[in-house]
């Protein structure tokens, strides 16, 4: 998931299952399809998947290009990069690499289209992280990332005051919790041309452990236990109160995430 160096970049086995699970969420199943019927990966196409946490892009990418392409599925985080390797194993076109995306490897030119979800929000060298993306990629490959603008977040609760202690503390998991207002202009910085966005907006009105808010409430109630006064009782109240909202006023949760797709 996470391509560099980052308060959550090394997960643990635990933390990376939990991860594993919101990606399984009817609600990311359906933005990830989305997202690849947006970059639409062709037969025999050479793919950079950036950041690939569990691999469930990596195997949908492998499966698109097949045995006559390539997959090259980067992440910095061993528990992440082990879950991908056990999806990916019946696909040995799918390569899995530690690697840092400030500073690949790889020959200019050397792929023809890079994905990358909820990736750059992490990355603190953005620019360099970019222009590394910029260079590997051929002349006319193109590029997909998806990333969150995290202060678009509103959920219900009984406690306002709470909830946005809590949101406010879990920004702190990233460098850049608002990077979808400044990531077009610092796309074409990069070298990218043709860039263009789009809203994908994730929205769950009733609580259901099989949505993408309900994972996240194990995830980030992991992150903000002990930072900025939120002690295990203040957490476990506000997952508590989140939870019950359906007998309350009803369950609200939504967030943006942003769809940029941009040529080299």
């Amino acid at each position: 998931m996470n391509p560099t160096t980052s308060t959550l970049a090394q997960f643990d086995d635990a933390g990376a299952r939990r991860i594993e699970a919101v990606y399984l969420t009817p609600d990311v199943v359906a933005q990830r399809q989305q997202v690849l019927q947006r970059i639409a990966p062709q037969m025999g196409e050479r793919v950079l998947d950036i950041g690939c946490g569990p691999g469930l892009t990596s195997q949908a990418l492998g499966e698109a290009v097949g045995a006559s392409g390539s997959v090259l599925a980067v992440d910095l985080a061993e528990p992440m990069l082990a879950l991908a390797r056990r999806r990916c194993q019946a696909l040995p076109h799918v390569q899995l690499a530690q690697l840092d995306v400030t500073h690949l490897p790889q020959p200019d030119a050397s792929f023809d289209m890079a994905l990358a979800t909820q990736v750059y929000e992490y990355v603190p060298e953005i620019a360099q992280a970019l222009q590394e993306l910029a260079r590997v990629l051929r002349p006319g490959g193109r590029a997909l990332l998806v990333d969150t603008d995290w202060e678009s977040a509103v959920w219900a609760s009984r406690d306002d005051a709470r909830m946005r202690r809590v949101l406010d503390t879990w920004n702190q998991h990233i460098p850049w919790p608002q990077l979808p207002r400044r990531l077009m202009q610092t796309l074409q910085q990069a070298g990218f041309k043709n860039v263009q966005v789009e809203v994908m907006p994730l929205l769950n009105t009733r609580f259901d452990t099989n949505t993408y808010s309900a994972g996240m409430l194990a995830v980030m109630g992991a992150f903000v236990t002990g930072r900025d006064g939120l002690g295990p009782e203040d957490v476990a109240a506000w997952q508590a109160d989140v939870r019950s909202m359906d007998q309350h006023t009803g369950y609200f949760f939504s967030l943006n995430r942003y769809v940029f797709v941009a040529m080299r």
